[in-house]
């Protein structure tokens, strides 16, 4: 434990420090005017257990990064989340409570968030093996693909379709960073075409509910229907708008006023833009963007391939999180309910992520201490000299 903290990668800490402050400031402020008038709970319910919240997942964050990474390589720990996995998911199905049109909470918490976490750790674990081995046993790529088919459809059935989006990009993420041969991926998708083509036709046709299916239609054109189904996309686009550059100030922010639908999960993100201005979006998006960076470049640096496989997955969660996020809020992409990494109100999010970062600080931490080892001048033996 003190081994990690000696070689603690502090400038990993800066910017999830000053997002995560940030976070809980706006969470009060776009949560105080809904917990109200929505839900009849006191102005700071949201706040608080965002509170406690943050307090839990930087609890687990010390934990996890004095935790050497390596310790997630054993075959307990996969065999774990296979089991575990499956049955919380089967118990959120049974279970589970309805918020949003999705059963995807169970006693309080979205499992979902930290299964993200769980597939990570999988695949890095499959591709470090992968690396070592130059070749996988059958039995390792069942359990590992199946496991994450597994997980989609179980997923689905709730439905929490931006749940599985997110999840196939970091798959799709850690694929590509993995030292495949890209041509050889690309032809075979190519090849296979004639199967996933229209798999993903007819779960666009078939398999989306009403609501899915209208945030698609109201993607492209969200002023057909501007009292309708386009009301909250146009009312994010004003809430952007009217921040400027400085914002309106802490507090001030109109279309929180039931204008949006969750201004402190989905569309917090305007409401900062109409608060803080620019500038205040400007600092979030660039301390989750150098949170990234930075755990790309210590997946570069690690020498130890589940090391980095593991800074990538979890870089890679942030990242496609974030911009699933802003691209919604702005229109740029449909909306699906995916929340901006510590900044969005939601427990399970937040401690997930928490979670991540300190298994990503503790790949530092192991990075820095090799490179200080490397970098120290090897000791010589003292030579015998012959006095005659």
């Amino acid at each position: 434990m003190k081994r990690a903290w000696k070689s603690f990668d502090y400038t990993l800490l800066l910017p999830l420090l000053i997002v995560c402050t940030l976070g809980i400031i706006m969470v009060y402020s776009a949560s105080s005017i809904v917990a109200i008038a929505k839900y009849g709970y006191a102005s700071d319910q949201f706040f608080l257990s965002q509170l406690r919240s943050l307090i839990m997942g930087f609890l687990l964050f010390v934990v996890l990064a004095s935790v050497p990474y390596h310790v997630w390589k054993k075959k307990i720990v996969a065999v774990a989340i296979y089991a575990g996995g499956t049955f919380v998911l089967l118990l959120v199905l049974v279970f589970g409570r309805v918020v949003n049109n999705a059963k995807s909470w169970l006693w309080g918490t979205q499992p979902s968030e930290l299964i993200k976490l769980c597939i990570i750790i999988v695949l890095a674990r499959f591709f470090a093996k992968w690396h070592e081995q130059d070749r996988i046993a059958g039995r390792s790529k069942i359990g590992t693909w199946g496991f994450l088919f597994t997980v989609l459809v179980l997923i689905k059935m709730q439905p929490d379709l931006g749940t599985d989006i997110l999840i196939a990009a970091i798959v799709g993420m850690m694929i590509f960073c993995s030292g495949i041969r890209v041509d050889v991926w690309i032809k075979r998708l190519l090849l296979t075409s004639i199967v996933w083509v229209p798999l993903i036709c007819l779960i666009v046709m078939f398999g989306l509910t009403k609501e899915q299916y209208s945030r698609i239609q109201t993607f492209f054109n969200p002023f057909q229907d501007p009292q309708g189904a386009g009301f909250h996309m146009i009312n994010s686009f004003i809430a952007i708008a009217s921040g400027g550059i400085k914002g309106l100030g802490l507090g001030n922010s109109v279309q929180k006023y039931g204008y949006l639908p969750e201004p402190h999960t989905d569309f917090i993100m305007a409401i900062v833009s109409e608060e803080l201005g620019f500038l205040g979006v400007t600092v979030i998006l660039a301390s989750l963007a150098l949170i990234v960076l930075k755990a790309f470049k210590i997946a570069q640096r690690c020498k130890d391939p589940f090391g980095s496989m593991l800074a990538i997955g979890v870089g890679s969660m942030i990242g496609i999180q974030t911009i699933v996020n802003v691209g919604g809020v702005t229109g740029l992409l449909p909306l699906t309910g995916v929340p901006v990494p510590f900044v969005s109100s939601g427990g399970s999010s937040l401690v997930a992520n928490l979670m991540a970062m300190g298994i990503l600080a503790n790949v530092a931490s192991q990075v820095k201490a090799q490179e200080k080892r490397a970098k120290q001048p090897v000791p010589q033996k003292p030579h015998l000299v012959v006095v005659k």
